[in-house]
């Protein structure tokens, strides 16, 4: 995470350096990422930047932190879920509304795309994390679904939560591995077709 020294900048100089690199990881890959560049288009020395990062890496997890702060305020509304949603009719909303983020943050779909197509020891340590934030609070909201009878008792929260983490990461690697811009029309349809398994069975 950045130095007190990076925290103590006034806003506009943080901000040059977070667009400065929020841009080269944008359009390069972790490994072909450029310090240089990004202390050039932020116009700082480069000494300063060793005062306010550690190294690339910890540039990188910051950035990753500030998007997944952005996404959550973003989605701050639904994660609230004032209509008391069931948990898949919440979990259909919470995915359109990051889809919504991911389009209107074009850079922060490319950053995420390099990091997914170029799996590693980095994908595991940010990715991980956030996985099993997520995976908690699914499997609270079942546990919720089933105290109003929503959810079937005998339903095991854990590998539903599981399943449902694993299917749309993996919708969202499948649409980042093509090359070209992500399709949200083709991944809501093939969420629409996981709910509707769920929801309904296949006997």
């Amino acid at each position: 995470m950045p130095k007190e020294t990076f925290h103590n900048l006034d806003d506009t100089k943080k901000q040059r350096i977070m667009d400065a690199s929020i841009k080269e990881f944008a359009y390069h890959s972790y490994s072909e990422v450029m310090l240089s560049r990004i202390i050039n288009a932020a116009k700082i020395p480069r000494g300063s930047f060793y005062q306010y990062f550690e190294d690339k890496k910890d540039l990188y997890m910051y950035i990753f932190t500030k998007i997944a702060e952005e996404k959550i305020k973003y989605m701050s509304n639904i994660l609230l879920n004032p209509e008391n949603k069931s948990f898949l009719d919440l979990f259909r909303a919470l995915y359109k509304s990051g889809l919504s983020f991911a389009i209107n943050n074009p850079d922060y779909i490319r950053i995420s795309k390099h990091l997914m197509v170029n799996r590693g020891e980095i994908y595991d340590e940010l990715v991980g994390d956030n996985l099993d934030i997520a995976k908690d609070y699914y499997i609270n909201w079942i546990e919720t679904d089933k105290t109003l009878g929503r959810v079937r008792q005998d339903v095991d929260s854990k590998l539903l939560a599981e399943i449902l983490i694993d299917t749309t990461t993996n919708i969202a690697y499948d649409e980042m591995n093509t090359g070209i811009e992500i399709n949200p029309d083709n991944m809501l349809a093939r969420l629409e077709n996981l709910l509707k398994i769920l929801q309904k069975g296949i006997e």
